[in-house]
């Protein structure tokens, strides 16, 4: 029986009062919602959805994440001592590690070959899961730091075009959209700095809501979309078929092996700076193991693979909130949008300039979190290593066209993920430094790099 005397919203088991509970996890979702979207409504735009079809398809990334995020949780145990998630206070949801090779599959084979391929590389990933600790070695933390920091880098062109209004949009760089923008990430941070108890908590979430306000006030919320949606539908599994084409199933194994990289800076950022520990190989593996499963029920609903939201855990290290009964009322939250279009797009329409402002406060923190994993171990070779693979993975993703001559599974491969790229670049080098290291000591590999 769980004890429900425990209150406290700083520890793994407490389940907080719902008045502090509920704005917490609220935060949690207005935090993640927005970028757990945008892979689906491009999807949609690139397939040529009805309008229909892609509100199903959004309706899908919700419902789904809200499930992957509980099978975290609150795991099930399995055979050998594996579970079906961590218990870790994590946010599932979309995985922008996937998103360049999902964009390039749909637009190529359709969304049939993309849901074929995710899934096998999904089981793919629940083996893995199962492996983890032998190979854990290779994921250290100048890889994950590595991974996290072009996260973090990567998301902030993402944050400063919703600042500016949102590409496309008719008043994109509007000075009142900036204005809009930097008051809420000015709200964010001076509560963070001078906010006391439940109000520095919810720092986040307060300064959406005052944005929010201060957006009606400039006529800058649209409910045209809330007045057209149906209070309740449910996704259907399969809507857009299955297909499957070897050459993208290989592709996506091998991104799902890339995104255990993502996975540990994540569960890195969130136990670091909430638990004051680094993630155990139990946890490493049964989140994995987790995240096969929720990529497998991602991928029947069209989604892209799941993936734990780094500035979810970001945070968690931020406020040292590690309730799991904090993280499971964001988990309903998005359960309920999922099968209630209305309400689903009421939540869309907090206008980009706050979106903007929360993300640059956020993404900036992601950064600073990839930062301080790499800190853990900067030796002269893990500075090398993760310099020249920040600086690879977020310089060349950041020029379009620039991979246009290389093979289209290179192209699918990498895409414009600086994530992927800065993975692999990281891994390379550190094989690579490791070989010169064992070959200085007579191949025993014990050779200590001396810190500068």
């Amino acid at each position: 029986m769980r004890d429900r005397s425990n209150t406290s919203k700083f520890d793994i088991d407490g389940i907080p009062p719902l008045k502090e509970s509920v704005p917490l996890g609220l935060q949690h979702l207005l935090a993640m919602i927005v970028g757990n979207m945008v892979p689906a409504i491009l999807i949609a735009g690139i397939v040529g959805l009805s309008g229909s079809m892609s509100t199903m398809l959004i309706q899908g990334s919700m419902l789904v994440a809200g499930i992957a995020t509980l099978i975290q949780l609150y795991p099930v145990p399995l055979f050998g001592g594996f579970k079906t998630g961590s218990k870790l206070p994590v946010i599932m949801g979309a995985n922008y590690v996937f998103l360049g090779a999902c964009l390039s599959v749909v637009g190529q084979h359709g969304i049939g070959t993309l849901v074929g391929a995710q899934i096998v590389g999904a089981v793919a990933m629940i083996f893995f899961g199962m492996l983890s600790k032998k190979f854990r070695k290779f994921f250290t933390p100048v890889v994950s730091g590595t991974v996290v920091t072009c996260m973090g880098l990567g998301l902030f062109p993402a944050a400063v075009n919703n600042l500016a209004g949102g590409q496309g949009s008719p008043t994109f760089g509007d000075p009142i959209n900036f204005l809009v923008g930097i008051i809420v990430a000015t709200i964010i941070m001076m509560l963070m700095k001078f906010g006391k108890g439940l109000l520095k908590d919810t720092a986040i979430l307060v300064g959406i809501l005052v944005g929010y306000m201060i957006a009606l006030g400039f006529k800058m919320v649209d409910f045209t979309a809330v007045g057209g949606a149906a209070w309740f539908a449910l996704p259907q599994p399969l809507a857009f078929g299955i297909e499957f084409k070897l050459d993208v199933i290989i592709t996506f194994i091998l991104i799902y092996i890339i995104a255990i990289a993502d996975i540990m800076g994540a569960y890195t950022v969130a136990t670091i700076g909430g638990l004051g520990r680094e993630v155990t190989d139990e946890e490493l593996s049964s989140g994995v193991i987790g995240i096969g499963i929720g990529s497998i029920i991602s991928s029947l609903f069209g989604s892209i693979p799941s993936g734990a939201f780094s500035q979810n855990a970001a945070i968690v290290a931020m406020n040292k909130v590690i309730s799991r009964f904090v993280v499971a009322i964001a988990a309903v939250i998005l359960l309920v949008l999922g099968v209630s279009p209305k309400l689903g797009a009421l939540v869309t329409t907090i206008p980009s300039p706050v979106i903007g402002g929360a993300t640059l406060v956020i993404f900036s923190q992601i950064a600073m979190a990839g930062i301080g994993i790499l800190s853990m171990d900067l030796t002269n070779d893990n500075r090398i290593i993760a310099g020249v693979a920040i600086a690879a993975g977020v310089g060349l993703t950041s020029v379009p066209g620039i991979l246009s001559g290389f093979p289209p599974m290179v192209q699918t491969l990498i895409g414009d993920s600086s994530v992927v790229l800065g993975a692999i670049i990281a891994f390379i080098l550190q094989i690579v430094f490791n070989m010169k290291s064992e070959d200085k000591c007579g191949g025993t590999g014990n050779a200590v790099e001396p810190q500068s």
